[in-house]
C-alpha cells in the first residue's frame, strides 16, 4: 500500500504501514463476517456496515467542574483551558458494566482547566446516572490523586488538580481480581502542553482513589493529546498502550495526526516496568480522498482518536475522524442550528484480527459511520465521538457516544452524553437481495454438537448445508435433505435437518457450512 500525496513522509509511512495479512481466526466460538477469514468463497452478497439506533442524551454537565467556564450556566460552554476553550465535556469517557460492582460505571473527562480533570459517574440501568460527589471537598465528582506529576518545564511537582488532564481513559483489568491494587488503570497526559505532552499511567483498587506509576513522570515520549489507552491483549497476553504520533508540524495547524501502538516487555510488570513499551506501528489514515487542509499539503481526514475495543475474537477500532480545517470559528460567529460539514467528527468502525493492522475500507473510507451526526438543530449535528468501550449487554451492544453543536475551534458548543443500541454482532453483516447469495466457509473443526445463527430473513430465506473438508454434501446435511426457512429474524437460530436435531452424530468432523440468502442478512453464526 502506497503512502499518497506526502512526498517527505513517504519512506517513512511506506515502512510502517505495509499491511499483513489477515489471521486465520478461530474455528469454534462465535464466528463474526468482519472478514473473508472463514471464508472460501462467496458470490451475490454484500458486506455491509451496521448502524446503531439513538436513544436520546443520557448524561450532560451539571456541577461546576463539568464547565470549562468554571460556573454553571445555561447554553454552549466554554472558557479557559486549551488552544481554544472549548467545553471539554465527556471529550475523552470510558463506560463500562462492572460485573464486581453490579453497575454500570463511567469515568469521563469533566474539563481540561485547572481545577478539573478525572470524574465518576455510575448508573444502575445504564440510563439514569448520578454523580457521586466523592472528591474530598465534597463537592464534586472528581477523583481522587494520591500522587503529584513532575513537569519538566519547572522541575516541580503538581498536584493533578492543579494542572488538568486531557487524552484520559480508564479500563478494568480483566487479568486481576476484585480488589487487586491494579484493578482499574489509567492512561492521560497532564493538560499543561509543550514538552510534557507525554503519557502517564495509573492504578487503582476501586477506580475511585488513584496513584501513578513511574512516580508520575512520562512512560512514553510525545505526543499524548489523543484516546491514551492501556488495553488486554488476549492473544498476546500482554499489555498494550495507544496514544498519539506526530507526523508533521508537532500540533496545531498543518499538523498530521498519527497513530502509536506498543506493548509491553517486562512481564506486564507496569509497578517495576511502567517505561518498558516497545512499540509495535505507527500509522495515520491513507484516505482515498484528496481533499488537503487549505493551505497545507495535509490530508484533511485524519485520525483524532483511535480506542481499541475487542469482541469474540476481533478488535475493532472505532476510528474517530475529523475532518479537519485550520480555520478556527471567530468568537461571537458560531451557530449552534446548521450542520456543518468541515470540522466536524464521526467515528467508524475497523476490524483487525491481531491489534495492529486494520480494515479502513470496510467502514471508514466509504463513510459508513456506526452513529451518523445529527440533522440541523441536534445536538449531535456537528460531533460524534467514540467511547473508549463498547458494553454488550443482553442481546445489544449499547454505545455511548458524545454529541456536541459546533465544530472544531468553535471555543463554544453543548457536550452532551447520548446513548445508541445495536444489534447483537451486528457491526458487519453480509447481505443478499433479490438474487440468491451464496457463502461456503473454509473447512471448520466441529468440536461440539450445535449450530446457531444470528439471522433476519423477515422478508427472505436462508438455507443452510454442510459439507465434508473437500467440498462434497453429508448425508442428511445437504441438497434435499436442507430446506429454505422464511420469515426468521432470530440472534440464536438453530436449523434442523430431517432426522438430525443436532450435530452431535459430526462432532470431531472438519466441515464447510455452504450458507443461501434471499433478502436476508447474516451477522454471524456459532459452532458450540
Amino acid at each position: 500500500m502506497s503512502f499518497r500525496r506526502f512526498h517527505p513522509l513517504t519512506p517513512l509511512l511506506v515502512t510502517i504501514l505495509a499491511v499483513a495479512p489477515v489471521l486465520q481466526s478461530q474455528a469454534q466460538g462465535k464466528q463474526l463476517l468482519v472478514d473473508d477469514s472463514i471464508i472460501d468463497r462467496m458470490t451475490n452478497l454484500n458486506r455491509e456496515a451496521g448502524q446503531a439506533t439513538k436513544h436520546g442524551i443520557v448524561l450532560e454537565p451539571t456541577l461546576i467542574s463539568d464547565f470549562q467556564a468554571g460556573s454553571i450556566h445555561d447554553g454552549p460552554d466554554g472558557g479557559p483551558g486549551y488552544e481554544f476553550g472549548e467545553s471539554a465535556f465527556c471529550w475523552f469517557f470510558s463506560p463500562h458494566w462492572d460485573p464486581d460492582h453490579g453497575k454500570f460505571r463511567l469515568w469521563y473527562m469533566a474539563g481540561k482547566r485547572p481545577g478539573s480533570g478525572l470524574a465518576y459517574a455510575e448508573s444502575e440501568d445504564g440510563i439514569h446516572w448520578t454523580k457521586p460527589l466523592i472528591s474530598r471537598d465534597g463537592k464534586s465528582n472528581l477523583v481522587h490523586w494520591n500522587s503529584k506529576v513532575p513537569l519538566a518545564e519547572d522541575n516541580q511537582s503538581h498536584p493533578l488538580l492543579d494542572l488538568g488532564l486531557d487524552g484520559v481513559t480508564v479500563m478494568i483489568d480483566p487479568t486481576l481480581p476484585a480488589g487487586a491494587r491494579e484493578k482499574y488503570k489509567v492512561a492521560f497526559f497532564p493538560n499543561r502542553g509543550g514538552p510534557d505532552c507525554k503519557t502517564r499511567i495509573g492504578y487503582s483498587s476501586d477506580g475511585l482513589t488513584w496513584n501513578l506509576y513511574n512516580g508520575g513522570h512520562p512512560v512514553t515520549d510525545r505526543a499524548a493529546d489523543f484516546s491514551n489507552q492501556i488495553l488486554w491483549h488476549p492473544h498476546k497476553q500482554r499489555y498494550l498502550l495507544l496514544c498519539r504520533e506526530d507526523f508533521a508540524a508537532g500540533g496545531g495547524v498543518g499538523e498530521l495526526r498519527g497513530v502509536r501502538i506498543m506493548e509491553h516487555e517486562q512481564g506486564n510488570d507496569l509497578m517495576n516496568h511502567p517505561t518498558a513499551w516497545r512499540t509495535l506501528t505507527k500509522f495515520v489514515l491513507q484516505d482515498p480522498d484528496p481533499a488537503q487542509v487549505p493551505g497545507t499539503r495535509i490530508p484533511q481526514h485524519q485520525i483524532h482518536t483511535l480506542p481499541l475495543w475487542y469482541y469474540e475474537g476481533v478488535f475493532f477500532a472505532l476510528t474517530d475522524v475529523l475532518k479537519a480545517t485550520n480555520r478556527p470559528v471567530e468568537k461571537g460567529k458560531q451557530e449552534f442550528f446548521r450542520r456543518h460539514e468541515t470540522g466536524v467528527w464521526e467515528f467508524y468502525l475497523s476490524p483487525s484480527r491481531d491489534g495492529l493492522h486494520f480494515d479502513f475500507t470496510a467502514a471508514t473510507y466509504p463513510r459508513k459511520a456506526l452513529i451518523p451526526r445529527g440533522p440541523d438543530g441536534s445536538f449531535d449535528k456537528d460531533c460524534v465521538r467514540p467511547p473508549m468501550n463498547i458494553i454488550t449487554r443482553g442481546d445489544e451492544h449499547w454505545i455511548y457516544y458524545l454529541g456536541t453543536n459546533e465544530r472544531w475551534g468553535a471555543r463554544k458548543w453543548d457536550a452532551r452524553l447520548g446513548l445508541a443500541k445495536l444489534r447483537l454482532d451486528g457491526f458487519f453483516y453480509l447481505e443478499a437481495t433479490e438474487s440468491p447469495g451464496t457463502l461456503l466457509t473454509r473447512p471448520l473443526r466441529l468440536d461440539g454438537s450445535e449450530l446457531e445463527v444470528n439471522v433476519d430473513a423477515t422478508k427472505g430465506s436462508i438455507r443452510i448445508e454442510l459439507l465434508d473438508e473437500r467440498g462434497e454434501g453429508i448425508p442428511g446435511f445437504h441438497a434435499e435433505s436442507s430446506r429454505a426457512y422464511s420469515g426468521i429474524d432470530s440472534i440464536r437460530w438453530q436449523p434442523a435437518w430431517p432426522n438430525h436435531r443436532d450435530l452431535s452424530s459430526l462432532r470431531g468432523r472438519m466441515i464447510r457450512l455452504r450458507v443461501t440468502l434471499r433478502h436476508a442478512k447474516l451477522y454471524s453464526f456459532t459452532l458450540k
